[in-house]
């Protein structure tokens, strides 16, 4: 038989593990081997291999040509491992994105993101806004499945610095003074400096004398400390005039 012409190599893929190539020549009264051996060759000429480099013989009627030009299949391409994540830092009063850690994370990989937008570190750290993110790695053409998800929440809100009017002053019959918060927010803790003014549910403060600056808080957060409001001290009453 005349020696075997080969061609037409598909190489395996990140789904399939073998590859192929065609006896171009192929005669089906001819019996074809394979070295090293292992393949398989249809009724067409074309034969199914595993990773390596062959060369083949044809073999009739007691004789056997000379061996092919070789041919080679490619290893299959290696699909990443699904990417594991932990590790969640959650954003803070001050810093709007949280992140988390790609545990198994490797620099030859690319790293998608659904949805789109968290960026990952040369060590695997991914820092990313509000959403619940799943992660791909992808590398040789290959993609792996998806990891679990995580979520980053929201930027915990900062309550807005507190704004103070209204200022009523001790009189002769009453110690304390009062002003009022006109942003109150039953949702808020306040804070004076110094201590010990007291608010109302509707904002209304009532203070000794002093001059005092109020923060608010909540989700951890607190704001700025308002301008200052000073309350007097309360007027001294004369004493009774004697006879």
């Amino acid at each position: 038989p005349a020696v075997p012409t080969l061609s037409s190599v598909t190489q395996p893929t990140c789904a399939t593990a073998t590859g192929s190539f065609t006896i171009t020549n192929y005669s089906a009264s001819n019996t074809y081997a394979f070295s090293p051996t292992g393949p398989t060759v249809s009724g067409t000429g074309v034969v199914t291999a595993s990773a390596g480099t062959y060369t083949v013989t044809a073999s009739a009627n007691g004789c056997t040509s000379a061996a092919s030009s070789s041919v080679t299949v490619n290893a299959q391409p290696a699909t990443p491992v699904q990417p594991t994540l932990s590790a969640v830092t959650q954003p803070t009063c001050s810093t709007a994105t949280g992140s988390f850690t790609i545990t198994n994370y490797s620099a030859s990989n690319t790293y998608a993101f659904s949805p789109t937008g968290p960026t990952v570190s040369g060590t695997g750290v991914v820092t990313a806004s509000a959403g619940t993110y799943t992660v791909t790695a992808s590398a040789n053409g290959c993609t792996s499945a998806a990891s679990s998800s995580v979520t980053v929440n929201a930027q915990p809100a900062t309550p807005a610095q507190p704004t103070l009017s209204t200022v009523t002053q001790p009189t002769c019959s009453t110690a304390t003074g009062s002003f009022t918060i006109t942003n109150y927010s039953a949702s808020n803790t306040y804070t004076f400096s110094p201590a010990g003014p007291t608010v109302s549910g509707s904002g209304v403060v009532t203070a000794s004398a002093g001059t005092y600056s109020v923060t608010a808080s909540a989700n951890g957060c607190t704001s700025v400390a308002s301008s200052s409001v000073t309350v007097n001290a309360q007027p001294a009453t004369p004493s009774a005039p004697t006879v």
